[in-house]
Formats: structure tokens, sequence, C-alpha cells
């Protein structure tokens, strides 16, 4: 069983999936939890949260990733396709109801939030068919 570091988010799922390492902004699991409550309780199915920079180098990250500083999260939800989160999110941002979320980026796979110091960003990367 892996140690829970927020009610629904464990250390397994935020830890380098290649060295095992975890840098966290703990900002990321209290946007996770929140963006959970606001898409209506589904679990979230995360794919990774930090990234060791040769680990980010192989997932084709870019050069300053989010994930390189433990402030992004890429998951899936069965029970939603990435297009459904993708526009709830950005509903959710336009009215001001998750302003800890700055980032927000819709991939076929699922979705990347991040809780970056800038401005928001947001962008579709699914492939066109």
């Amino acid at each position: 069983m892996s140690i829970k570091l927020s009610k629904h988010f464990t250390l397994k799922e935020c830890k380098c999936k290649h060295c095992g390492k975890c840098v966290l902004d703990m900002r990321i699991l209290d946007l996770a939890e929140k963006v959970r409550a606001y898409l209506g309780g589904y679990p979230m199915h995360v794919h990774c949260v930090y990234r060791c920079p040769e680990n980010n180098k192989a997932a084709g990250g870019v050069k300053d990733s989010q994930h390189l500083y433990g402030r992004a999260m890429d998951f899936h939800i069965n029970e939603l396709t990435p297009w459904t989160i993708y526009t709830r999110l950005l509903d959710g941002v336009r009215r001001g109801q998750l302003p800890e979320l700055r980032g927000l980026f819709v991939y076929d796979w699922g979705i990347h939030i991040d809780c970056r110091e800038d401005t928001f960003r947001h962008a579709d990367y699914r492939k066109k068919a």
C-alpha cells in the first residue's frame, strides 16, 4: 500500500516512474483534489506528476516542464472524455472557480493540469483526423 499524500492521491502515483524520486509542490495535490470534486468526484487515473530530467526527455516533455518541479499532473478519467474534461475545466477557469489552475492541455490520452507561476495557458494537442 502506498502512502497517501492527500485524500485521493498517493506517493506511488506522484513519484517518477524512472528513478522513484518524488519532488512535489503540494499545490498540485490541492489543485487535483479541487479538480476531482469539480468534475463530479470521478477517480482520476494518474499518469505522472514528477518526472526526473531523464524521464522528462524520454517522455518528450519540454525543457522547462512543470513535471520537473512537481507542479503538474497528467491523468484521465474513465467516465469522461479528455475533451469533456478540458471544456469543463476551461469553463471553470473562465468563471473564476479554478484560479489555481494555471496550465490546461488536452491530449488524446487525457489531460495535463499544472499550477505554474505565470499566466494561464491552455491548448488542444489532440491529433487531428
